[in-house]
């Protein structure tokens, strides 16, 4: 079986079970399985696989048809240019939270205020650890994360020593429950999928944990939660970063203006959905 072959294969395979993205799907796997990068896996297209990449191959197939994500069997995760461990006791990062982190690092870069920052429902780190890897030299940030899942925090620690050579402050916490301190910013990507999708989607076989997918009958229980407690634990005038959905925006901005939150604005991802919602603490909050 030529490199060729094996994608066409693994393409068609995935294809014909409905998989979003065959082709890159099977490039991606047979790329890992054969030690190469993508390209030279297209430079290799009349070369034949060797065996034992090969049987490597066939068996991240029947993993992938089984519904497992490309990054579960892979392990890894590319996000904001950095590679993070990833398996099933975490969500895999997406693309459009690349958003929050931007929108982070925007704030960071023309507010020398900001001092501390926290990072909630932080399941892989992705959000703190791409700020703490992306800060310009000299400016100084304390970052800390926490989140709900013991099991998250593990992978978290993996991360932080993984990317940053250390481990960021963190702690395990409903919300900010037990969180100490005050912050100047709080980013968090919580749970904003519907209870009714989230069903829907474990029924199918998916395989990331519903902690960090289940955001209550609307979506936004978790979110509800986190605009009440983020004003005890924001410093006046800090910020809060917050990713949900496009069509939740307009009432996450009305959850924040019932709290006492001021200048509101919405940051769009690359595809201009609405993608994160800021807000920043006022003095006469509720």
């Amino acid at each position: 079986m030529t490199f060729g072959e094996a994608l066409r294969s693994g393409s068609d395979a995935f294809a014909a079970a409905g998989l979003d993205t065959p082709w890159l799907d099977a490039l991606v796997l047979l790329s890992a399985c054969a030690g190469r990068d993508k390209a030279a896996v297209y430079a290799s297209f009349t070369d034949p696989v060797p065996e034992e990449a090969a049987s490597a191959f066939r068996r991240a197939m029947g993993r992938r048809l089984e519904g497992v994500p490309v990054s579960y069997i892979l392990g890894r995760k590319e996000f904001y240019g950095l590679s993070f461990q990833v398996d099933p006791r975490v969500l895999v990062p997406r693309p459009d939270t690349e958003t929050l982190v931007e929108a982070a690092l925007e704030i960071l870069e023309r507010d020398p205020a900001v001092r501390r920052l926290h990072d909630l429902c932080t399941g892989t780190g992705c959000v703190a650890l791409a700020v703490a890897a992306s800060l310009p030299r000299g400016r100084r940030l304390g970052i800390s994360a926490s989140d709900l899942s013991g099991d998250a925090l593990e992978v978290f620690r993996l991360n932080s020593r993984g990317i940053l050579g250390r481990e960021l402050p963190h702690y395990r916490s409903d919300l900010l429950a037990s969180v100490p301190g005050v912050y100047d910013m709080i980013t968090a990507n919580p749970p904003y999928i519907t209870r009714r999708e989230t069903a829907a989607m474990k029924a199918s076989g998916w395989p990331e944990p519903a902690l960090a997918l289940d955001g209550g009958e609307d979506g936004l229980d978790v979110f509800r939660r986190l605009a009440g407690e983020a004003v005890e634990s924001l410093t006046e005038n800090g910020y809060l970063l917050v990713e949900g959905a496009d069509d939740q925006a307009d009432t996450m901005g009305e959850i924040l203006t019932e709290r006492g939150f001021r200048d509101l604005r919405w940051v769009r991802d690359l595809a201009g959905r609405r993608r994160v919602t800021v807000g920043r603490r006022g003095s006469g909050y509720v």
